[in-house]
């Protein structure tokens, strides 16, 4: 075939002699004239039509994505479609054979990264692909961007081809490719499941926005992978569900001091004739104190409607991902796996599937697939914005052509010794100080550490502090604030006093009912009596009592008196000679 630029038959068409002139879109061609076929079913042919069908079955699914983005920047006189069969047809075998491993696409220049491995993670329908990079190759720029495009193809029949083309260009870390990854939970999802792919990495230019237009710029052969699921034995060739999600339950009970979670099966919601033939296999990965574990598998023969596992006497505050099939007795399977979540713990806490996701690193956010109002490295935008949205919904922020001015005044909490102040009704803090718009009412509740008490309030408006009612006080934020609490230790109870006995001259004085003594000094309990008799030496007799206390002491009988002990006392015995 040739083509005609510009020459002496101008705008030919049409046969001329042996040669046929023809145009397509802007090219100008002349091939040699080929008579009628008279038998176009030859073996040769035959086999020749049946290479390109299966090729043409093969690409047509890629036709508008990866075709498209890899092959654009190179078919110049051409088109995407037509450079794909012909860089390809060279890889259908004989028989009509066509692999995803020969697939070739755009014009790599560069050598394939090495595959670490692949695996899927069926717990949250995931694919990774871990990959070293080029060891001797440095791009231009110290810290180029890099993408990534990979292609997924599911297990399929009779000659039927159905790929995931929904990454063909990412951003992830170096030496990661994921799945994207979903927020909301389902029962049986199998979306990134895929028997085998390809993985292109490319360089972009970050001072080159033109750059991303065009992936062959800086473009690695592909690498082929055949990924491995992370659950030994998962897979999705049985369609049949003979017990579905809908059969069971499940409850948390406690029992002897331990927790357990029980399951139970509504035979009437199965496919099962004789359930005592078949067992369900659980596996799981559990969620917990912002880590995961992945659990090891457990049994239940559904001959019994009922499943007790343990837990622990501490229960669990956290949630799972499960998954089930279920086998003949035999050990051969014949159900689905199917999903499921348990998002409250023992504590009747709820634990958002996306949020133990999330907060326990279970997979890397850019792959997060998210909703309206979710960040995959912010978490929730409302939370993220929860003070905007607070100020927006109480008129503070308003959409206007003139902006509202608000005022707002501060209140300068100081520190206060031996105790806290809990403040109320500002609309924003800043450490120690808290906002209210002008008119607003503080409110002050002070709380005392243990052993004092609230005693008054000091600073520069303490005066200007009202009582709310017990244990609240409120100040009015008409300017600039400053106040403190101020605490006083709760005094404690005297239990016990001293009763000192001064040394008497030609006596003693003989002391019962004390805790203690030390030489004269007698400690007894607040309250009690110290019992006292005066012993004189012979030769003399007692006369009275001296001393500081000596005028609280009562006589109960002949040489016995008493002195209660509702202070610190001192006391004496006078004795003269007979």
């Amino acid at each position: 075939m040739a083509r005609i630029k510009q020459g002496f038959l101008g705008n030919a068409s049409g046969k001329l002699g042996n040669v046929v002139f023809s145009k397509w879109r802007n090219l100008e061609t002349a091939r040699q004239y080929q008579p009628e076929i008279q038998d176009a079913n030859t073996p040769e042919q035959q086999k020749q039509r049946t290479r390109m069908v299966n090729l043409l079955q093969f690409l047509k699914p890629l036709n508008k994505t990866f075709i498209k983005f890899f092959n654009t920047s190179i078919s110049k006189g051409s088109t995407p479609w037509a450079v794909a069969i012909k860089d390809n047809m060279k890889g259908v075998s004989p028989d009509g054979i066509f692999s995803l491993q020969d697939l070739k696409l755009g014009a790599p220049n560069y050598p394939p990264f090495t595959l670490v491995e692949s695996f899927y993670n069926p717990f949250i329908d995931q694919f990774q692909v871990k990959y070293k990079g080029l060891s001797n190759y440095k791009p231009k720029e110290p810290f180029p961007y890099m993408g990534c495009a990979a292609l997924g193809k599911y297990s399929s029949d009779n000659n039927s081809h159905n790929f995931d083309t929904r990454h063909q260009l990412c951003f992830l870390p170096m030496g990661n490719f994921f799945s994207s990854f979903y927020d909301d939970f389902r029962d049986q999802v199998n979306y990134n499941w895929w028997a085998n792919g390809m993985l292109w990495v490319m360089y972009f230019s970050r001072n080159d926005a033109g750059s991303y237009n065009n992936p062959n710029l800086n473009l690695t052969e592909p690498i082929y992978f055949k990924p491995v699921s992370v659950v030994e034995g998962f897979d999705t060739d049985i369609e049949e569900n003979p017990v579905p999600l809908e059969a069971l339950t499940w409850e948390y009970i406690q029992d002897a001091g331990k927790w357990y979670i029980v399951f139970k099966i509504d035979y009437k919601k199965t496919s099962l004739v004789q359930p005592i033939d078949y067992t369900i296999i659980f596996l799981g990965v559990g969620f917990y104190n912002n880590q995961y574990m992945h659990t090891p598998a457990y049994e239940w023969n559904l001959g019994t409607d009922t499943k007790k596992f343990e837990i622990g006497v501490d229960g669990y505050h956290g949630s799972a991902i499960g998954l089930f099939s279920v086998y003949k007795n035999n050990g051969v399977r014949v159900g689905r796996f199917n999903r499921f979540y348990i998002g409250r713990g023992t504590d009747n806490v709820d634990y958002p599937y996306f949020d133990q996701i999330f907060k326990s690193n279970y997979s890397f956010p850019a792959s997060f697939n998210l909703s309206d109002n979710q960040c995959g490295f912010c978490g929730y935008i409302d939370e993220l914005l929860n003070d905007f949205i607070q100020l927006y919904e109480q008129g503070i922020i308003q959409y206007s052509v003139e902006p509202v001015i608000t005022i707002e005044y501060a209140l300068l909490l100081s520190d206060s010794v031996n105790g806290t102040v809990t403040v109320k009704n500002y609309f924003r803090n800043e450490d120690k100080n808290y906002f209210f718009l002008v008119g607003d009412k503080a409110q002050l509740i002070p709380q005392a550490a243990t052993g004092f008490v609230f005693s008054k309030w000091a600073g520069a408006d303490a005066a200007d502090v009202k009582l709310l009612e017990i244990g609240t006080y409120e100040l009015l934020m008409d300017k600039n604030r400053n106040v403190y609490a101020e605490y006083v230790e709760i005094p404690v109870p005297v239990t016990q006093y001293s009763l000192t006995v001064l040394n008497s001259v030609n006596g003693s004085i003989n002391v019962t009912n004390y805790l203690s003594k030390t030489e004269n000094v007698y400690i007894l309990t607040n309250g009690a009596n110290a019992l006292l008799s005066p012993q004189p030496e012979p030769g003399f007799v007692f006369s009275g009592w001296a001393g500081t206390d000596a005028a609280d002491v009562l006589i109960t009988e002949p040489n016995n008196y008493t002195l209660l002990m509702n202070g610190n006392r001192v006391i004496n015995a006078v004795f003269i000679p007979v």
